[in-house]
Parts: structure tokens; C-alpha cells; sequence
């Protein structure tokens, strides 16, 4: 049987390298190329956090300046005492108008306003005829104009002695004919549109009358 023997030792042999300086130099690359892609990518990041905190604080700055833009336009703020003083004359007034509502909406208050309007519609004469007619509690009033002055008496007193106006007194307190010189006389001209009316071939006369006269007539009715 045929037997060899190795003469040399061990230790002297060549020792195997595991690691060689190829396999480290491509690790080396591998490491840096990772740590590159790395670095970048936290670049990309920042670079995008960067950019989304400009746009926050860009929007803050408007939404300031619109804080800022609508205090300006608010309203100075007044005394306590006037305030009060406003509330209280408010208060006094919406009084004053309910209680004003109140007589208007008592029992029959309409229904006398459309009888005495039916009255004078009825009782008007045909040479007469009415602006303005006005009625209040206690009061009544009437402007119109007249061709002939002499009917206004006899309708006053057909008026004055209808149960709708009891205990009330109608007379002429101002009846001017249009046209005329009426510096001397107070107050405005009665009938809008006068100057037109005068330039008519017939005289025109303006009218008006109250209850519970306060002065006497202004001209006499003929």
C-alpha cells in the first residue's frame, strides 16, 4: 500500500484571505453610495419642510393682515352712559308708537274713518272738491279748492250736524283764491299746483278746514 508523506508544515503554507482588498474596496463603495443616496434623500426633505413652513408662515401673515383690516373697520366704542341714554329714547319711542297702535286698533276706529270718508265723498258739492283729508281723535281736517265759495258754508253745517262729528265745530279757517296777491296771508299756498289752476278761465279758491278752530278764518265764505 502505497503511502505519502508531507514533509512540510502547516504553519509555512500561504494563509487563505477571506477578505480581500477588491472585496473591501467594493464594500467601501457600496457604504458610500448608500450613505449618498442617503444624504440626499434627507436633503429632498428638508429642502420640502423648508418650503411648507414658508407657505405657513406666508399664510399667517395674510391671515394677520386681514385680522388687522377688519379691527380698523369696527366701530369705535362709544360711552356706556350714551348708550343708555340712546336705549332709553328708543324705549321711550316704540312706547310712545304702541300706544299710538293701540287707539288706532280700538273697537270701531276704522269703521268710523270709512263712514266719515263716505260722508264727505257724499256730501261734497259738485264745484268743490278735496286734496287732503285728514281725521284723528277729536280732529278732523280737510284742504281742497272751490269754483264758487258760497257752498262751503251750507256743507260745513250738513257736516257739522252728522252724529259722526258730534260735538265738533267745522269752520273756514283759510280759503284764498289762487291767483292773488297773498303776501299778507301766513303760511304756504294750500293747493300744489295752483299757478295752473289760476291761468283757468273761471276763479279758482283754495280751502281749508279743521275742527275746534284755533284762529278765525282767513277769508269769509260768499
Amino acid at each position: 500500500m502505497a503511502q505519502q508523506i508531507n514533509l512540510l508544515t502547516p504553519i509555512l503554507l500561504a494563509p487563505r484571505r477571506y477578505f480581500s482588498a477588491l472585496t473591501l474596496l467594493q464594500a467601501s463603495g457600496l457604504l458610500v453610495a448608500a450613505g449618498l443616496a442617503a444624504a440626499l434623500w434627507l436633503q429632498q426633505r428638508d429642502r420640502q419642510a423648508e418650503a411648507a413652513h414658508q407657505a405657513l408662515l406666508a399664510r399667517h401673515a395674510a391671515e394677520r393682515q386681514q385680522l388687522a383690516a377688519a379691527r380698523a373697520r369696527l366701530p369705535t366704542p362709544e360711552d356706556a352712559a350714551a348708550l343708555q341714554a340712546q336705549i332709553a329714547a328708543l324705549a321711550s319711542g316704540n312706547a310712545q308708537r304702541r300706544e299710538l297702535l293701540a287707539s288706532l286698533a280700538g273697537p270701531g276706529v276704522g269703521e268710523r274713518h270709512a263712514e266719515l270718508l263716505d260722508l264727505v265723498a257724499r256730501s261734497l258739492p259738485e264745484a268743490a272738491w278735496l286734496t287732503e283729508l285728514r281725521h284723528a281723535p277729536g280732529r278732523v281736517e280737510i284742504v281742497g279748492g272751490t269754483l264758487d265759495t258760497g257752498v262751503l258754508r251750507p256743507w260745513l253745517g250738513r257736516l257739522g250736524a252728522h252724529p259722526l262729528l258730534a260735538g265738533q265745530t267745522l269752520a273756514a279757517l283759510r280759503v284764498e283764491r289762487l291767483g292773488a296777491n297773498t303776501g299778507d296771508m301766513a303760511g304756504a299756498p294750500l293747493l300744489e299746483g295752483g299757478a295752473a289752476l289760476a291761468r283757468g278761465p273761471l276763479p279758482v279758491w283754495a280751502f281749508r278746514v279743521v275742527s275746534a278752530p284755533a284762529a278765525a278764518a282767513s277769508g269769509a265764505a260768499r
